[in-house]
């Protein structure tokens, strides 16, 4: 079930609402909350964040996408007890969570997965991820993609729109020479490029955000390598995996069916 700007990924009791805050696609190699919540048991009432179409055509604020996500589902307005956040997913679910708190007079409690703030290097590491797919180029020509990417990203210009445009536009021309590689027209490619902006875009939303002072009350559950905004956590759990096994890991499940619990989920 979706709502436009929510998606219904478990049903369960509607008045013990779980929100999950993440950049879902079926292309990444990182798990999702959908996979996540067919691990927790009982059932929970779950809904996952749905982008907002206009980001694949342009760079939107950071109150634009907490406005679009305060359009909560009819059932649930009112009745959040919890909002989960992955990576910088919990950017937003920090906010979000003030936002729900101005409306149903308590906050929900706060449940991070690899909390990360977003620097001008995420745009490098999410570039080189993006086009590391990308077999119909050469290694020189990857290799030097990735090189200006990382020069714009340490160049210090405190303009990120202007390093994030640049970015997106690098990535147009890679996956411009990949589809005429293929002998494919160049709108065959617009999926590939909107996908890009509108990540891109919500990192640049991410960004306007100061989210230590609400993660201080979350609680962290987080990978091996940990994370660089699980330190501002209240607690923090980690568990001997990688990032991408995170949200299909059965351990995860039971302590965040815990914390779930504890706070009324």
């Amino acid at each position: 079930m979706n709502t436009g700007s929510w998606r219904r990924i478990s049903a369960g009791d509607p008045k013990k609402t779980v929100l999950a805050v993440d950049f879902g696609s079926a292309a990444r190699s990182e798990a999702d909350f959908r996979q996540f919540a067919t691990l927790l048991k009982p059932s929970r009432e779950i809904w996952q964040s749905v982008q907002p179409e206009e980001a694949e055509r342009e760079l939107l604020s950071a109150e634009t996408y907490l406005r679009w996500w305060r359009k909560l589902p009819g059932d649930v307005y009112g009745h959040v007890d919890t909002v989960m956040g992955y990576c910088v997913g919990s950017v937003f679910a920090s906010a979000l969570a003030d936002e729900i708190a101005e409306v149903q007079g308590t906050r929900p409690a706060l449940l991070l997965f690899d909390p990360e703030p977003v620097d001008r290097l995420s745009l490098h590491r999410d570039f080189e991820k993006a086009t590391g797919s990308m077999k119909l180029l050469s290694d020189e020509e990857r290799s030097g993609h990735l090189a200006e990417v990382r020069a714009l990203c340490e160049a210090g210009q405190e303009d990120f729109h202007a390093v994030a445009t640049q970015v997106i536009k690098l990535y147009e021309t890679a996956v411009g020479v990949v589809f005429d590689r293929l002998g494919l027209e160049e709108e065959a490619s617009e999926d590939l490029r909107g996908f890009f902006r509108s990540y891109v875009s919500y990192l640049f939303a991410a960004r306007q955000l100061s989210p230590e002072e609400g993660w201080a009350t979350a609680g962290a559950l987080t990978s091996a390598q940990s994370s660089p905004g699980a330190p501002h956590a209240l607690w923090e759990r980690s568990f001997p995996i990688g990032t991408e096994e995170l949200l299909r890991n059965q351990d995860v499940a039971d302590a965040a069916h815990r914390f779930l619990q504890e706070h009324g989920a």
